[in-house]
């Protein structure tokens, strides 16, 4: 189904709503795989035990104003879920602080078929992340 059009469409059934949520996650999760993440978050994360090379990131913020250098959703092969919220150095080539390293996987809803919204964002980023590592 061409998600270009169902952008101007004004009423979307519950299946439309799932490819456009999908199609969000994706292009998201391949923008930091495509554009790269800074080293001091690499870092960060790989001592958490994270491999960065099959994980995507979601919901990730760069020196938004007000917040942490670095504040996100990491989604590991091992389909979990962690929030993380950092201070970067200024060359962003190392962790200042980390302030927020909590497991989101069990308040994370992973449902195919929830009625009345088909699959939930849980699903969807799950199912991303499995689809980015077959290629």
């Amino acid at each position: 189904m061409d998600t270009e059009s169902l952008k101007n469409k004004r009423q979307l059934n519950v299946q439309e709503q799932n490819i456009l949520l999908k199609d969000k996650i994706e292009a998201e999760a391949k923008f930091w795989r495509e554009n790269g993440i800074p080293l001091g978050l690499i870092s960060a994360l790989t001592e958490k035990g994270i491999d960065i090379d099959t994980s995507i990131f979601l919901n990730y913020e760069q020196d938004f104003p007000g917040c942490s250098t670095d504040e996100g959703i990491v989604v590991t092969k091992d389909k979990r879920f962690f929030e993380f919220e950092m201070d970067l150095m200024e060359d962003r080539n190392s962790l200042s602080k980390l302030y927020v390293w909590k497991e989101l996987t069990e308040n994370t809803e992973i449902n195919e078929h929830k009625p009345g919204t088909g699959a939930t964002w849980g699903f969807l980023a799950i199912e991303v992340m499995t689809e980015l590592n077959n290629f």
